[in-house]
């Protein structure tokens, strides 16, 4: 697994800040970890004093103990400097919204030849935002498209602007003739890193763009398969760390 650069993040880029909500009910912590677990929700953690992200995931949560365990850093620089009373800021995405917690590493060990490491349960985790679905913004200087057909096998082509896990913006010509409530076959959506998803979609919206010869769409996603469902998940979060890479840093 490749070295994260950067943060899952839910700051946005437009008009506003998210909303942020701290859980420290230990039930509500208990179960958000259990998804996280059960889920094999893909997190990312970056040592104390490290600049680095690094790929790892929950091995297992026990809440009589008190103790969660975090699967070995990829790539292994990371494993290399991990130590015990390593502090680990842990990021993820739950349901589409990040999430993000902190840990101290009291055990390194391995089993069956795998790193891991254990640390107590966190005392409270940080939602990022609360909303149906976390939404990506594709930055300008990247081109990402979209390829539909309508149901009259007309082809569509059109810019990706923005995308999530229930649907997808996108800017299309002038005389583009899709309209709410339309469904189309999207042949290709185009994510960073070169991948790509193909699904069914329904049009929920057309609007002219203000102050351009352009259409923008809102569309919502039908039906997502799981393999499909991942690989958007990865282009999701792939956008959000370019999103934060060109952002100053808060902390």
């Amino acid at each position: 697994m490749p070295m994260i650069s950067g943060e899952p993040s839910s700051a946005r880029r437009f008009e506003s800040r998210p909303s942020r909500e701290l859980i420290t009910d230990p039930v509500r912590v208990h179960r958000m970890l259990q998804n996280l677990w059960e889920r094999r929700v893909l997190l990312s953690a970056k040592p104390e004093g490290d600049e680095n992200w690094y790929n790892t995931a929950l091995l297992d949560v026990n809440p009589g103990a008190g103790v969660l365990v975090l699967d070995e850093l990829a790539p292994d620089i990371g494993h290399r400097r991990m130590s015990v009373g390593t502090r680990l800021r842990v990021t993820g995405v739950l349901g589409g919204v990040p999430a993000r917690f902190f840990v101290e590493v009291f055990d390194v060990s391995a089993q069956d030849g795998i790193a891991l490491y254990r640390a107590a349960i966190p005392t409270q985790i940080e939602y990022l935002q609360r909303r149906a679905y976390f939404r990506a913004y594709v930055p300008r200087s990247m081109e990402l498209r979209v390829h539909m057909t309508m149901e009259d096998g007309l082809e569509i082509v059109g810019r990706l602007l923005d995308v999530s896990l229930g649907g997808f913006g996108v800017q299309l010509a002038q005389d583009c003739p899709l309209a709410p409530l339309d469904s189309v076959t999207v042949r290709s959506l185009g994510l960073p890193e070169g991948q790509s998803i193909g699904c069914r979609a329904e049009i929920r919206y057309t609007q002219q763009e203000h102050g351009q010869k352009l259409v923008r769409a809102g569309a919502r996603f039908l039906d997502l398969d799981k393999p499909v469902e991942r690989t958007l998940l990865k282009g999701i979060y792939c956008l959000e760390r370019e999103q934060i890479r060109k952002r100053p840093r808060a902390d």
